[in-house]
């Protein structure tokens, strides 16, 4: 009896140390396939955004845009990438201009301004449309790029970046470039301070670049 107790005993132990290695082992031989669709970016419409004012239609356009960076889009397929930069340069069109007026920047000196560079700017296709002037200045060891009648189509993340190739149409073509910041207004006369670092002489000319999508939507070359 005792004998047959101990027996049953060590077949237990035995099966609890299978199942044991069997947890521990498994996943090294066992593939798992996931399929997951990537999220979902819910960019109103733009019979939604008719609807809305101009102030809440560029609200829910920022809202929708806030989760879109240059690492979402570049991890979409090229088909799902277009269909969502499509969609938002519809909903672009939706949102409401922004004027900005600033004088040129005071000087550490009395010297004046010394204007440097300049060119037009240039419509980047039949969608993203740009006219006036951009300037470079020079006084002392400041340096600024001045924007005057400036005015281009809106649109989501829009970036002023000094170019090596003012001809190129996305991040690969554009080659070594500085970014300004962020457009302060898609209208008007506007200041970038440039950095005492930087060597203008290495720049052809400044774009307005959405960020996201690689997308110029206004260049000017200095070489005009």
């Amino acid at each position: 009896m005792k004998k047959t107790i101990s027996t049953i005993g060590a077949s237990l132990l035995a099966i609890a140390g299978l199942a044991l290695a069997w947890w521990l082992f498994s996943p090294l031989f066992i593939s798992q396939t996931i399929e997951e669709d990537f999220p979902a970016v819910e960019i109103p419409s733009e019979s939604e955004l008719a609807e809305m004012s101009p102030e809440e239609a560029e609200e829910a356009i920022n809202e929708a845009m806030e989760g879109i960076d240059e690492e979402f889009v570049e991890n979409l397929s090229e088909e799902e990438a277009q269909a969502l930069e499509e969609q938002v340069a519809a909903a672009s069109t939706m949102m409401p201009d922004h004027e900005m007026e600033e004088e040129m920047p005071e000087t550490e000196a009395e010297a004046e301004w010394a204007l440097v560079s300049e060119g037009e700017f240039q419509d980047a296709d039949n969608q993203h449309r740009g006219s006036g002037t951009a300037s470079i200045f020079q006084q002392g060891n400041q340096q600024v790029l001045r924007f005057e009648n400036f005015n281009v189509t809106n649109g989501p993340d829009l970036h002023v970046l000094l170019v090596e190739n003012i001809a190129g149409s996305n991040h690969d073509e554009i080659g070594n470039f500085v970014d300004l910041g962020k457009l302060k207004g898609n209208m008007g006369n506007q200041n970038y301070e440039i950095a005492t670092d930087v060597d203008i002489s290495q720049y052809e000319g400044v774009i307005i670049y959405c960020m996201p999508f690689h997308v110029v939507f206004s260049r000017a070359s200095f070489g005009q």
